[in-house]
């Protein structure tokens, strides 16, 4: 599988960066994760450095080198997160529990699978247009899908910031299963958090990506809107990739994955404190069952 690949995390207008992402691939797999940590919570970015490392680690052990069951895979990924960071909090005795969203897609195959937790987004565009756009787990989004509110009235909504899944919650998270999507060369698939999307219009997203790549549009995407986002925008972080044909050449080109080429890269895991090492090896060891009400794909 060839790609063009991009991913970049930026601080925005803010002291730190509660943003985490990941691109990680086996030979014939690859996975994106964006986890948006939430400001107003005890760390938030330790939440979201949870996902990315437990979410790495578990395509590791189990691409060899595809999935057997993708959305199974996802489901069960996150939902250990989200136990991960309950336990973390108990363990060092929180006074709050640390939370994140979450988007995540494996590319296997020809296809695409996709989950989320929260308004971290998902966008799928290809020669079409905009093929697929992850609908938001937030207030603002249950209005505009009310008819009570429009996309531009929700842009300066005074609550438009609030979700209402998350993972770090005393309930478990509601893991919204994507339609798995089949994908040709020039498809582009992006995740990000919201401090990228809250500034780029959909019909903005659309229209640069139109006969371009994942490496020439997303560099302008994020200067724009940490420009237009100013001195009080939210952290913005993004991966995402463009499917190249087969014959692609991509000889020398920084932007370019080809994964039966490249060694798989593992993340840059940070462990926050050494019993959550321990915690890691507990759950990659345990099985997740499939929640009820999900379907295996």
């Amino acid at each position: 599988m060839k790609l063009s690949t991009f991913q970049e995390s930026r601080i925005g207008g803010r002291n730190y960066n509660q943003d985490r992402q990941v691109i990680a691939h086996s030979r014939e797999a690859v996975l994106l994760v964006v986890a948006d940590g939430m400001g107003g919570h005890l760390q938030g970015e330790v939440a979201a450095q949870i996902t990315i490392d437990l979410m790495s680690e578990l395509f590791y052990q189990q691409a060899t080198p595809t999935l057997s069951h993708p959305n199974r895979f996802l489901v069960n990924a996150i939902s250990s997160t989200h136990q991960a960071i309950l336990d973390y909090a108990a363990d060092q005795r929180l006074p709050e529990i640390p939370s994140t969203t979450v988007v995540a897609a494996i590319i296997q195959q020809g296809m695409l699978f996709w989950c989320h937790v929260g308004d971290s987004r998902l966008y799928l565009l290809d020669k079409q247009g905009m093929r697929l756009r992850s609908r938001d787990h937030s207030q603002v989004q249950r209005l505009i899908d009310q008819g009570k509110l429009t996309e531009e009235g929700a842009r300066t909504h005074p609550e438009r910031n609030k979700i209402y899944n998350c993972l770090g919650a005393t309930s478990d998270p509601d893991i919204d299963i994507g339609e798995k999507q089949f994908l040709s060369p020039g498809a582009s698939i992006v995740l990000c958090s919201d401090g990228l999307w809250s500034q780029i219009t959909d019909t903005e997203m659309e229209k640069v990506f139109i006969g371009r790549s994942v490496g020439q549009v997303m560099p302008a995407l994020m200067n724009v809107a940490e420009r237009r986002a100013g001195k009080v925008g939210d952290n913005l972080s993004a991966v995402a990739v463009t499917l190249l044909e087969d014959a692609a050449d991509i000889t020398g080109r920084p932007d370019a994955l080809d994964t039966m080429v490249t060694p798989p890269r593992h993340a840059g895991r940070v462990i926050m404190d050494p019993n959550l090492e321990l915690m890691h090896q507990e759950i990659l060891a345990s099985r997740v069952a499939m929640p009820s009400g999900k379907k295996e794909s």
